[in-house]
């Protein structure tokens, strides 16, 4: 049986969490819970966990916090969750070598796949002869496995759709070469970084249209086309149908 210390901002998850992990006959069960940084910190240093789970909800500084200093003594598996996607909060998240990185709203099917993951990294398969790894990515001298690496270029892209996004821009913020992390954003993603930015843009743009009064060159700069008559050709690409049209099909058959 996993071990977890629960470190619960909001004081609502534990009987919840414990419910959940019951109910889906987990291998995890909560062996102790607090709702603040220094309780965590305190019960730490009393007992042994197997792993740490964070749940911020809208203390996401404290739960970085909290992190930073676990990873000065400790490197307990850490998994963090109910904070907001944003680049800049998952890149710091990675950076403490958060083990994963759930955003609200929480999905219960996202929480028990990465405990289900966690677990294979508690106890790893013997190792089998296999042709050289791929080192991982660094950053800030750090290892990060891959996959969390593509969630912060993911963030990043929700969090600047109006701005000009390109993969070098980002490659160069994180330090690393950018051939190389589009090899791996493919192979994570099974798509292109243009065809997810792409992807992400016109969807945002679907949204607007429908639950705005926008105009549609406010919506086009809004998701990074500054050439409205690009983002026309762009969107009847992807959708098969003009903005305007879009719009009409829509409402009318709502």
């Amino acid at each position: 049986m996993y071990n977890i210390l629960l470190v619960d901002y909001s004081r609502r998850l534990c009987r919840e969490l414990q419910h959940l992990l019951q109910h889906n006959k987990s291998d995890y069960t909560i062996g102790d819970y607090v709702f603040d940084s220094a309780a965590a910190l305190t019960a730490m240093s009393k007992q042994d966990f197997t792993v740490v789970v964070i749940h911020t909800e809208r203390y996401d500084t404290a739960g970085l916090w909290l992190c930073h200093h676990i990873r000065k003594t400790s490197e307990i598996p850490i998994l963090l969750m109910g904070g907001r996607d944003h680049f800049k909060l998952v890149r710091k998240a990675l950076i403490y070598q958060v083990n994963d990185y759930l955003p609200s709203p929480l999905s219960t099917s996202a929480l028990l796949c990465s405990l289900h993951e966690l677990r294979t990294k508690l106890e790893p398969e013997p190792m089998k002869k296999t042709a050289a790894l791929t080192p991982p990515i660094q950053i800030n001298g750090k290892a990060m496995d891959s996959n969390h690496v593509i969630r912060i270029v993911k963030a990043y892209v929700r969090d600047h759709l109006s701005d000009e996004i390109t993969l070098r821009k980002i490659s160069d913020m994180l330090h690393f070469n950018c051939a190389y992390l589009g090899q791996k954003f493919k192979l994570e993603e099974k798509m292109s970084f243009n065809d997810y930015m792409l992807q992400q843009r016109m969807e945002k743009a679907k949204q607007l249209l429908l639950s705005t009064d926008l105009r549609i060159y406010e919506i086009a700069v809004g998701v990074g086309y500054k050439d409205i008559d690009w983002f026309y050709k762009k969107f009847k690409a992807y959708t098969g149908s003009s903005p305007n049209a879009y719009r009409r099909q829509k409402i009318h058959t709502a």
